[in-house]
């Protein structure tokens, strides 16, 4: 039997996973309109501050318009234009408290979606959806082996989420392929 290749701690994004949340609904209009936070601020590893100023979270990756941020043992994506500048860093502007519940509660909603989506045999495709990664070859309660044109990859059931479409990953189709080939001890193929 094929040892499944273990699948690399940065690419689990510290066993995030990834939800879209209505941050923007929890704005306060009636204050003046802060500057939005510029591109340049919004890089991996940058800690992002609530409407208070209390650290929320951290961003992973900031790509087409959209970041990702770890938020404790989850996350969300957010459009790149729902940031506000403090001499603080990077800010959304809503409390800690709103934002770990929207969290929570599209955590709590992906698990259900994910205990209906998650079969032998359903694709699993990129975050971005425009590419399948593998199929679903078996499941386990804290993981999903993929078989995958480079082999057999097992994926921890926390980077895995349920879409309008299937099942995806919370990586792109090259950070996929870079950490197969990580896993392998070999470069990425191109």
């Amino acid at each position: 039997m094929k040892k499944p290749f273990g699948f690399i701690a940065s690419l689990c994004l510290a066993g995030a996973a990834f939800h879209a949340v209505p941050v923007l609904a929890t704005q306060d209009n009636s204050a003046p309109a802060p500057t939005a936070a510029p591109a340049a601020t919004l890089t991996p590893g940058t800690k992002v501050l609530d409407s208070a100023g209390e650290v929320v979270g951290t961003i992973v990756q900031a790509e087409g318009g959209r970041v990702a941020i770890a938020v404790g043992n989850n996350g969300i994506v957010v459009p790149a234009g729902a940031f506000i500048q403090t001499p603080k860093g990077p800010a959304l502007n809503v409390t800690k408290a709103k934002l770990v519940a929207s969290v929570t509660a599209a955590a709590k909603e992906n698990a259900a979606a994910l205990d209906k989506e998650l079969k032998v045999g359903a694709n699993v495709s990129s975050a971005g959806g425009n590419n399948v990664l593998g199929q679903v070859k078996a499941v386990a309660d804290d993981s999903a082996v993929l078989a995958t044109g480079q082999g057999d990859v097992t994926l921890p059931r926390s980077v895995l989420f349920a879409t309008k479409t299937g099942l995806a990953a919370n990586m792109s189709a090259e950070q996929f392929a870079a950490a197969v080939a990580k896993a392998k001890g070999a470069a990425p193929s191109r």
